[in-house]
């Protein structure tokens, strides 16, 4: 069962026990989790959170199946250097939809990453979990994040006032939705041949 696919630059791993040390490193930085709900995270509660996909990710490989979520690290190719992560989460009561997401480490930052991650997250769905539909969302002050879905096809669908609670202050939780049917086939078939 494949595990890891490439771009020209970077590669996307199913999460392993390995990538935890870097994963829980990244979560600990003030400036990665600005715009998250959660964190700065102590590394035990970054472990604790993502063990069970490490373990569900095992598994799945070990009976050739796909697992119910797919969490990627991402590295740099040429290197093997830590960049970041990035997952696709199922939906509760909504088979074959799923909650795209991604932390990008910072020395990493402005350099079309996010972008690149989120272009490979939408190519898995819809040609590898058998998505129709993906949520994403992000604080509203994170311009970033909202280019980085934007630039991917996601389309906003609402904003839900004073959603999160972090760092002192309360944050607008903007909502985004990209269906199946929005997605050429002529893009996915060029993006086949980027994520080899």
């Amino acid at each position: 069962m494949q595990t890891t696919w490439t771009s020209p630059t970077l590669t996307f791993s199913y999460v392993t026990r390995e990538d935890l040390a870097p994963i829980s490193e990244m979560l600990t930085k003030e400036s990665v989790c600005e715009w998250l709900f959660f964190g700065p995270n102590t590394p035990e509660v970054t472990h604790a959170y993502f063990l069970p996909f490490v373990e569900e990710n095992a598994c799945a490989n070990a009976e050739e199946r796909l697992p119910a979520n797919f969490v990627f690290t991402i590295r740099e190719k040429a290197t093997g250097a830590f960049i970041g992560q990035c997952a696709l989460l199922a939906e509760d009561l909504a088979p074959g939809t799923y909650l795209m997401g991604y932390q990008i480490d910072d020395p990493w930052w402005n350099q079309g990453i996010g972008s690149e991650a989120a272009t490979f997250l939408v190519w898995f769905a819809f040609r590898n979990a058998g998505a129709y539909r993906l949520n994403a969302d992000t604080a509203a002050g994170n311009i970033g994040s909202v280019r980085v879905l934007e630039k991917s096809g996601f389309v906003p669908e609402g904003r839900q006032r004073k959603y999160w609670h972090a760092r002192g202050g309360y944050h607008d939780r903007l909502l985004f939705g990209l269906l199946a049917e929005d997605i050429e086939d002529e893009l996915l078939a060029t993006l086949d041949r980027l994520f080899t």
